[in-house]
This record gives C-alpha cells, structure tokens and sequence, in this order.
C-alpha cells in the first residue's frame, strides 16, 4: 500500500548475452516484477484512483443533503409547521418523523421529489388496506395521490410527487443547488396539505385497527 500511494515503480532485468553467428546479442527479460505482478500492481492504483473520487463523491454529497434539509427545516418553521423541529438533518435522501406505526418523510428520488406516509412494516397490509377505505374521500381532498400497496415488500406507502422536469422553476440538478427554492418552498407547501388531509385519517385507521 505504501508503494502504491507514493508510486514507486522498482524494476529488475537480467541480461543474457549470446552469439549468433559473427553476430553478439544480449537479451534483456524485466524479472521484477514479473508481467502478471506489474498487471496487478496497475489495476490496484486504477482501483485506488476510483476509490478515492467515490469517496469523495459520497462525502460532498452526505454534506449537501444534511445542508439541504436543514435548510427545509428553517423553511418549515418560518411556515410554522413543526414537523421537524425534533428531527437532526443527515446525510440521507430523506428525512421524517414518525406517528404511530407509519413515518411521514421528505423524499429524494431519482427523477422526483416526494412527501410520503410511509409503513415500513406492513406485512399482512393492515394499514395500507384500512387506509384505502378512504381513498376516494383522500383523492377529492388532495388529487394525485399515489397508492403504492408493494405486494411484493413488507412495506407499503401513500405518496404525494412531482417529477424534476413538472417542477415549476425547475432550474437545474439537485446537486447543483440552483433549483433549491423552488424544492423547498414545494416541499413545505406539499408536506403541508398532503399532512393536513392524510394524518385525520391516518389516526382514525390506528384506532379501528386498536378494536
């Protein structure tokens, strides 16, 4: 390791002088390091090479979502919505708070941004089924809903997104920063009326599914 981080490159030949002839050669073979070692050793610097700027990639990027989110948090409470006033921003693709068995959270997909009621475990499908009862009345309060029973996962969710190219004022890649505003004032105007018309129910539901 030491080798590879200062690139030190040690070679050792032997010279084998023969006749052909009138003639004189001398035949030079490289013994250190052997072809398959020098292989080696320049796949382990690629490899070292590629570590450091993933590495590098996951720190700026765990520090500009902890940024991000706090940077939500202080749009949440100028809005005067609590939702996060206990939670620490961290270097994840989203953030929440938990009520009852279900955890309402701020989401960063691949190709949009989300606030979601989330139950991560929901085996049987108790709590996505019950939610479901009301779905026409939660429809007609916030349309766009999105109802994700995933059959095949122990999880289920209740979603409310926008696509990065729908986003009005979209202005750029997430990681750029430019088009933040316009995230932030969405997520806290979603958050918001997707809270507002989800939680009544979502009490509701935990207290039948209590009998």
């Amino acid at each position: 390791l030491w080798l590879l981080e200062h690139d030190i490159n040690l070679q050792c030949f032997r010279a084998t002088p023969y006749s052909f002839g009138d003639d004189l050669f001398l035949q030079v073979e490289q013994i250190i390091p052997v072809p398959e070692t020098a292989e080696f050793v320049i796949d382990a610097k690629i490899k070292e090479k590629e570590k450091k700027v993933t590495s590098k990639h996951i720190e700026e990027s765990n520090k500009l979502q902890v940024e991000f989110w706090n940077l939500l948090k202080e749009s949440l409470t100028k809005s005067s919505l609590n939702y996060l006033e206990r939670v620490t921003a961290k270097p994840y693709y989203d953030i929440g708070f938990g009520k009852g068995n279900g955890r309402f959270a701020f989401c960063i997909a691949k190709n949009a941004y989300r606030v979601e009621l989330y139950f991560n475990n929901d085996v049987g499908k108790a709590y996505f089924d019950e939610m479901s009862k009301y779905r026409n009345k939660l429809d007609a309060v916030l349309p766009g809903i999105g109802w994700q029973r995933l059959d095949t996962k122990k999880s289920s969710r209740i979603k409310f997104e926008v696509s990065r190219e729908d986003m009005e004022g979209f202005s750029g890649e997430w990681r750029d920063g430019d088009c933040w505003p316009e995230v932030i004032d969405w997520y806290t105007e979603s958050m918001r009326k997707f809270y507002e018309a989800v939680n009544p129910v979502w009490e509701k539901v935990q207290k039948d599914l209590k009998r």
